[in-house]
């Protein structure tokens, strides 16, 4: 009950030494609305169901954009905090009220200098999607070409501004009374966030991104088997986006791609490939592959959208994952350990062989693990926290981010076919041989070490 007591009058005084702005005030009072149940709870007058998690939840879901994608955030981020957070902060809703379509049409004829009757043969007012930061129009070129319009909402950036401020306040207040919260380096990941959230608010910024994926696709041979959709440029401004439209199914939608995919073990092989690929030869990934933005599309290739988010290695970090990968691959806990420690992720004075034991205990049964395996999969996070609980270790904001696609991958695994294991399955074996023969071309050229899969001793 103290500790409720003590996180309330903690943000009151906190928010008494900030400059008073009614932003602050709301803040302060959606949380201590919100939280009130739990103190009820402590003093045992009901609400025994209600957790913290699901005040904090609920207040994020009052509060708006910038709250409620931190929460989507949380929720996606199973090695810093628990399956009990995370599965709360799984329910943040991201379907807003769209936009009227005078508003729409209004901001349109802002960016593209035309109305939009005048620059598309059609366009529908009704939105395919509508999002916290944007919605998406479904639209015609003139040429016949099916693209989408995706346009952000007005006054965004000036909006979420003070939020993102006051996110690192109510970081602060927290780590002041929960462990858990100081094991996840919730400032490192509020500083992250607000990174990514600014980046995802520069559409021209989002455009790069596609541009360079389906370069680094056809440099490798693999266009022909997924790509993203082509920018029209001329269309695009840093607030709207024109993109070719994609038209199949959602990856996890069971019986839609198995009507369009003739070999699913292909498919995820394929997904895999595409994203190794960008991790080890071109140093950048796409940040956020849940299921609503990898599309199986109706002639059976898979089509990757919404690059907002990527994630990017400097050139040390990714040959310090390209280690972790050949460990995971090769069943090198020593090596794993190694690559882990190259990010930086351990202090110097780590107990070097009891951290070694603790990776390969850990790490190492997901190498063979088939996804039937629910006792590994569930105790897998809460491994790695406590290794990282127990060693005083960050993992760079970036490998969190890979962690996070790979439980991504997991569930398309999970639900086309759970026996599939790529680091014991032959193909994909023999597509990450020639992954590392490839990234070791970029390091000999480079003039750096080269990354080896060798067995344990």
């Amino acid at each position: 009950m103290w500790v409720v007591v003590g996180v309330a009058v903690t943000c009151a005084v906190a928010v008494a030494a900030i400059p008073v702005t009614r932003r602050a005030f709301t803040v302060f009072a959606v949380f201590a609305w919100r939280l009130t149940p739990v103190l009820l709870r402590k003093l045992r007058l009901g609400f025994r169901d209600y957790t913290a998690a699901r005040g904090v939840r609920l207040a994020f879901e009052d509060l708006g954009p910038a709250y409620l994608k931190f929460g989507q955030m949380i929720a996606s981020s199973p090695a810093s905090f628990s399956t009990r957070i995370t599965d709360e902060f799984a329910r943040c809703l991201d379907e807003v009220r769209p936009l009227s379509v005078l508003r729409v049409w209004k901001i349109l004829e802002r960016e593209l200098g035309a109305h939009p009757e005048e620059v598309f043969a059609s366009i529908d007012p009704k939105p395919l999607a509508s999002a916290s930061i944007a919605q998406v129009h479904a639209a015609r070129l003139r040429s016949g070409e099916d693209v989408v319009v995706k346009v952000q909402r007005p006054g965004i950036e000036r909006r979420i501004r003070p939020d993102l401020d006051l996110l690192g306040l109510v970081a602060r207040i927290g780590l002041r009374f929960s462990e858990e919260l100081r094991r996840a380096n919730l400032l490192g990941i509020v500083r992250d966030f607000k990174r990514t959230l600014h980046e995802e608010l520069d559409f021209g910024r989002e455009a790069d991104n596609i541009e360079r994926f389906n370069a680094l696709l056809e440099r490798e041979g693999l266009a022909e088997r997924a790509r993203a959709p082509r920018v029209h440029r001329d269309l695009s401004t840093r607030q709207v986006l024109t993109m070719e439209r994609f038209f199949g199914v959602r990856i996890d939608n069971g019986p839609g791609v198995a009507e369009r995919v003739p070999d699913i073990g292909q498919m995820l092989r394929d997904t895999s490939e595409v994203f190794w690929s960008c991790v080890l030869l071109g140093g950048f990934f796409h940040g956020d592959i849940h299921a609503g933005n990898i599309i199986v599309r109706d002639n059976g290739t898979l089509g990757y959208i919404d690059f907002g988010i990527v994630g990017e290695f400097s050139d040390e970090h990714r040959v310090a994952l390209a280690s972790w990968v050949a460990a995971m691959v090769s069943g090198n806990g020593e090596q794993m350990a190694d690559a882990i420690r190259r990010m930086g992720a351990v202090p110097d004075d780590v107990d070097w062989p009891r951290f070694v034991d603790d990776i390969t205990e850990t790490l190492l049964p997901m190498r063979a693990m088939t996804l039937e395996d629910k006792d590994i999969i569930e105790g897998f996070f809460a491994g790695l926290r406590r290794v990282a609980a127990d060693h005083q270790a960050h993992l760079p904001q970036s490998f969190v981010l890979i962690l996070k696609q790979l439980a991504y991958f997991g569930r398309y695994v999970s639900i086309h076919d759970p026996a599939f294991n790529e680091n014991t399955d032959p193909k994909s074996q023999q597509n990450f041989v020639k992954l590392f023969m490839k990234f070791n071309q970029w390091r000999q050229q480079a003039g750096g070490d080269q990354v080896s899969i060798r067995p344990a001793s």
